[in-house]
């Protein structure tokens, strides 16, 4: 980790209670970590969503100011003062990620397949976009498959600007209609035909992810993970494959670091029911890997205790920092 910088991972339960071994009461949702690796809880977040935390973005005007996510509800901070504002955004429900884009906060309202934009200089919802209007006719191949149901559903879980400044979404069905399985005696989503959708131009990029996360914009270049592939994958500008990580578990959240051209990736560990139905997932503990974004290495690892899962993963000044444990 640079001199002068934190890492901090949102983390929470396991969002499918069959999935749960920890109670939430033993939940830790946003966490520390300094040069020694050692985690530093903030207590101030220990009790808050019914899972914890899901993610953070910094205002553009000010590092002090940060605004928080639940599942369920957004929050500005403003450190500096020591107050905190619900911005009483109505009818959302399992956010996964928010961004800022300009002077939008973005939300990815996934379970409602919609994206949110609130502007943070009027202070006001801006847009709402239902993501059925970007649906696609067209069929899959398998729709027809024995023990196939189809459900309209993007499952869109991030709003980015790329590199060419159109806003894009990061989800798991790229057509807009996801497919479940019947195996094993089990009902499995299916998701491969993950990728982005350029909004602006309603132009897909489907690109065989199974359950996307997290695209970042690093040296010219797109970074994501195949989550259900266990890889993080690298694209160019005009999303032609170019380099697959091997992460051995579920990705979600990540920073770049200029300054030390390193990546710091979350990574969960691979849910027991799935272990034997996926290949390349291994029972691996939660982490963030270092990854050397020139070489396209994982270089080193940093244990995260106290979550089920990890949301999201972000480089702090320690000043913030400080301030986040004084609340």
């Amino acid at each position: 980790m640079e001199q002068g910088k934190m890492i901090m991972v949102i983390g929470s339960l396991n969002a499918n209670p069959a999935d749960r071994e920890i109670s939430r009461d033993n939940i830790r949702s946003v966490q520390l970590f300094g040069a020694d690796k050692k985690a530093i809880e903030v207590p101030f977040f220990n009790s808050w969503g019914e899972l914890g935390m899901s993610s953070m973005a910094v205002h553009p005007d000010d590092a002090m100011q940060l605004y928080f996510a639940t599942s369920s509800e957004v929050f500005l901070f403003d450190l500096n003062k020591g107050t905190h504002e619900n911005l009483q955004i109505p009818n959302l429900t399992d956010i996964h990620e928010i961004s800022i884009i300009g002077e939008e906060l973005w939300i990815s309202n996934t379970k409602h397949d919609e994206i949110v934009s609130y502007n943070i200089r009027k202070k006001a919802v801006e847009r709402r976009v239902d993501l059925s209007d970007f649906a696609s006719s067209s069929a899959e191949d398998i729709e027809n498959g024995e023990g196939v149901e189809v459900v309209d559903k993007f499952h869109c879980n991030l709003v980015f600007q790329g590199y060419d400044q159109h806003v894009y979404i990061l989800v798991h069905h790229t057509s807009g209609r996801q497919l479940i399985k019947r195996i094993a005696q089990k009902f499995i989503k299916s998701q491969g035909n993950g990728g982005v959708v350029n909004i602006d131009t309603q132009r897909r990029y489907p690109l065989n992810f199974k359950a996307p996360h997290s695209v970042r914009c690093i040296n010219d270049e797109y970074w994501v993970f195949d989550s259900g592939h266990f890889e993080l994958k690298v694209f160019n500008k005009d999303w032609q494959w170019k380099k697959t990580i091997d992460t051995k578990g579920f990705g979600r959240g990540g920073e770049y670091s200029a300054a030390t051209n390193r990546y710091y990736a979350g990574v969960s560990a691979t849910r027991k029911r799935y272990l034997g139905l996926f290949p390349g997932g291994d029972a691996i503990p939660n982490m963030v890997q270092v990854v050397d974004a020139g070489a396209y290495k994982v270089i080193d690892t940093v244990a995260v205790p106290n979550v089920e899962q990890i949301n999201n993963v972000y480089c702090l000044d320690t000043a913030v920092a400080t301030k986040l444990l004084e609340l």
